[in-house]
């Protein structure tokens, strides 16, 4: 088997990992940014933004620790060389503070909500 399918099939899994077993489905498909399971309404924008944080938030949980791990195979193959050195440094570094800043965007916006008072 080629090695493309080989990813693909891997990725396929990730992101069907989500997906109701069969006898949870009730023959409706729902937006989840624009109503809620089981109702005919719109959703409100706390709920539009939750659900976008938590998207945001479970494709920062994926990508962030293969990037963590790209910048250490960076590191490890460098052989001396300052320079891949220096870019596994840095992309381990973004990574880390992509992931803080997106964790912290649940504080910022409970401070928002509490503000504008949702």
């Amino acid at each position: 088997m080629p090695k493309i399918f080989k990813q693909l099939s891997i990725a396929a899994i990730l992101f069907t990992a989500n997906i109701a077993r069969a006898d949870d489905f009730n023959g409706t498909f729902t937006n989840p940014l624009t109503s809620k399971p089981g109702t005919s309404g719109d959703k409100g924008l706390s709920d539009m933004i939750d659900g976008l944080l938590g998207f945001i938030f479970g494709v920062a949980i994926i990508v962030c620790p293969i990037l963590i791990l790209w910048g250490a195979f960076n590191i490890a193959t460098a052989g001396g060389e300052q320079e891949k050195t220096k870019q596994g440094k840095k992309i381990i570094t973004y990574a880390v503070a992509g992931l803080i800043i997106i964790a912290l965007s649940g504080v910022f916006k409970s401070i928002i909500y509490d503000i504008v008072g949702m």
